[in-house]
């Protein structure tokens, strides 16, 4: 997962954009088209918390990948 906050004069067409609240999401459209579903944790650690992204996939007929 990569994180940029700064996307001042970047191009962000290859994304999907989810807005929550005050937060803008952007999601690479290969993992929307393979992920049945992405979930936003936030994890805690020594020094402080951590987002992390995690895909689902679920196998269907429609999978263009070897499963």
């Amino acid at each position: 997962m990569s994180v940029d906050t700064y996307l001042k004069g970047k191009n962000t067409s290859g994304y999907r954009k989810i807005h929550h609240d005050d937060v803008t999401i952007l999601v690479a459209k290969p993992l929307i088209q393979y992920a049945s579903r992405i979930e936003l944790v936030t994890r805690r650690k020594l020094l402080g918390q951590r987002l992390v992204a995690v895909a689902r996939h679920q196998h269907t007929a429609a999978c263009r990948h070897r499963h």
